[in-house]
């Protein structure tokens, strides 16, 4: 006969434990009472190990509470230019890309006279070589000065190609030694806590429009190169 003191949701309970209990030997018995006091310890010592390397005061490591605080309540404020609309529509890269333009056709035409004058004493003196006209005393020493000219040719050319290389690395620092100084200034206005560099096929692949200046910041760049150029 059934224990009248017994409650069906008792009973209930009873039938579920031994439905999902998992059969283990005695003694390798599991139990969850022992292992919660040692996780709780465990969590403990990594929350002091965590307060040491990263939150105590002092250390060099310690992050921008004030950071912090405004990432954990969704301040932080963000923006970004596009590098590749600056590039294409700020008046000083264009003036630069101009110069450096210039002077590239202009060493390279430089060295196109130079090579063509270097070509054609080549071919005249092959001809005389071929007609027997000089003595072979006098084609050994034309050859060597044409050898030497062809050397001096290479030199030139090497000069040039670092020249130009060394004037476009100047040119890169000074664009970007005016965009850093200009949104330092812009920023003092704006507190942005984060602007950014987006560019096609760069480490952002995606972004919010709403979040993009380089419009106004374009605009404001000109402005300044106008009043400088002036």
């Amino acid at each position: 006969m059934q224990d009248e003191n017994v409650t069906p949701n008792a009973e209930m309970q009873e039938t579920a434990k031994e439905q999902i209990s998992i059969p283990v030997k005695e003694t390798g018995k599991f139990s969850f009472n022992k292992l919660l006091p040692i996780i709780n310890i465990i969590l403990f010592i990594g929350l002091v190990v965590l307060y040491f390397i990263v939150l105590m005061p002092g250390k060099e490591n310690a992050p921008n509470m004030a950071l912090l605080q405004k990432a954990s309540t969704g301040s932080v404020t963000v923006a970004y230019v596009n590098s590749d609309s600056i590039l294409a529509q700020y008046d000083l890269v264009k003036s630069m890309r101009t110069e450096l333009e210039s002077k590239t056709l202009r060493l390279e035409n430089e060295l196109k006279s130079k090579q063509a004058a270097f070509e054609k004493d080549a071919a005249y003196f092959q001809e005389q070589v071929d007609k027997k006209s000089i003595s072979e005393a006098s084609a050994q020493e034309i050859y060597g000065q044409l050898m030497g000219e062809q050397q001096k040719l290479y030199e030139l050319r090497e000069k040039y190609s670092s020249e130009l290389s060394k004037q476009e690395y100047d040119l890169n620092l000074l664009l970007l030694d005016s965009l850093n100084n200009f949104l330092a200034r812009y920023n003092k206005q704006m507190k942005f806590d984060y602007i950014l560099s987006f560019n096609k096929g760069g480490n952002i692949l995606n972004a919010n429009d709403s979040l993009d200046i380089t419009k106004e910041v374009v605009k404001l760049l000109n402005e300044e190169y106008v009043k400088s150029a002036k």
